[in-house]
């Protein structure tokens, strides 16, 4: 029996490895695409991107390892039935269930594992890598801003510079045209006397000052009907690729940025003000729930290898991509309806989790018994009129 442990341990081994590295990079190639233009457009040097990147990579294999421990674990048993191996471990008296229940234990294992990583190790990464993209943005702010030359390097703005102090670094004479995120959008125009970049360290933002000055929205319909609003200070919060813009702009970091300790201090803090914490409360279930779902694959992955038909082992891989979609597609939905207060926190981010398990348990009873559960009667019954 150990031998056999020994043998599905090896065989799980390469498919989960290559899982990890295939959805890995599928996760992070938009990423990539992006990184390499603050490389070409903005002269960040590569070793600062490959950091960028290297801070990535913990938020994808959050994601990535219960993708890859569920491929693994459904090609393996689609193999060993596929070979008739399974056939012949029942012909020679020897069950699967203790192979099963080895992959519970390497399952437990895994899920305790991705909980103390998501648990300190990707807010960390999470936290780093927006730290270093602002301190990107904010260097970036004071290279691209040039006298006499119409910047677009940021998101939603195109402004033009008349005069620059290279010592204090105020600027004179700024027009700024404020992009739309919607066609319909009505054209802004800002004319500021006065200027200045600023940065905030602590909240990570980098914004650009606007002094004694007016603005003037265009109607589309009717080009010669605008609106004049004179200001004596504004500020715009300038971006690259949209990386610090929809930030908690509040505290040093984000919900996603925090451990499930740092979570609970924040909702405490923000209920005691009357705050919504319905996100808090999303975000810290999920700390465990996206973590079991290595243990819930492996509770599903197996039967479904084992019952799955003789098609080859492309067709395991099209089961494991299909519960995988369908399993984060259910988490998605959960964190949307669990933030907007539609669904409790917890049932949202652990419903999956149930269905799957379930699933999985009802799939380890059709393997042991060799024949559906509650249905058997039924079944034969149906076989006797045929």
């Amino acid at each position: 029996m150990k031998t056999l442990h020994r043998y599905i341990s090896r065989e799980l081994l390469f498919p989960f490895v290559m899982g990890i590295t295939i959805f890995t990079f599928i996760l992070i190639m938009d990423k990539i695409f992006t990184l390499s233009d603050l490389i070409v457009k903005y002269g960040v040097s590569i070793f600062t991107v490959v950091k960028l990147l290297i801070f990535i990579l913990p938020s994808t294999f959050a994601i990535t390892i219960p993708m890859a421990c569920l491929v693994a674990v459904i090609v393996v048993f689609s193999r060993l039935k596929t070979d008739n191996e399974i056939t012949a471990m029942k012909a020679s008296g020897i069950s699967p269930v203790p192979l099963l229940g080895t992959l519970l234990v390497l399952g437990t294992l895994l899920t305790l594992a991705m909980i103390f990583f998501n648990n300190t190790i990707l807010p960390n990464s999470n936290y780093a890598y927006r730290a270093l993209y602002y301190d990107i943005v904010k260097q970036r702010a004071a290279i691209v801003v040039r006298e006499h030359v119409f910047v677009e390097d940021f998101d939603g703005y195109v402004f033009r510079v008349g005069d620059k102090n290279s010592l204090t670094g105020e600027l004179k004479d700024i027009v700024v045209f404020v992009r739309g995120q919607k066609p319909e959008e009505p054209v802004r125009t800002i004319f500021a006397k006065r200027g200045q970049l600023i940065s905030d360290n602590e909240n990570r933002r980098v914004m650009l000052q606007l002094e004694n000055g007016y603005m003037q929205v265009v109607r589309k319909e009717n080009p010669a009907l605008f609106t004049h609003i004179d200001f004596k200070t504004t500020f715009l919060d300038l971006d690259i690729n949209r990386e610090l813009a929809n930030k908690n702009r509040k505290v040093n970091r984000g919900a996603r940025e925090m451990s499930m300790k740092q979570i609970k201090n924040q909702i405490a803090k923000w209920s005691a003000e009357g705050k919504d914490i319905n996100l808090l409360r999303v975000e810290y279930h999920k700390k465990t729930s996206i973590p079991f779902a290595c243990l819930a694959f492996v509770l599903i992955g197996a039967p479904a290898g084992i019952l799955a038909p003789r098609s080859g082992r492309y067709f395991s891989y099209f089961i494991a991509v299909m519960l995988i979609f369908l399993y984060y597609i259910f988490i998605s939905l959960g964190e949307t309806f669990g933030s907007d207060g539609r669904l409790n926190p917890f049932l949202s981010m652990w419903l999956p989790n149930l269905l799957l398990t379930l699933a999985g348990i009802y799939g380890l009873a059709w393997v042991v018994k060799e024949h559906p559960p509650f249905f058997s009667r039924k079944l034969k019954q149906s076989q006797r009129k045929a």
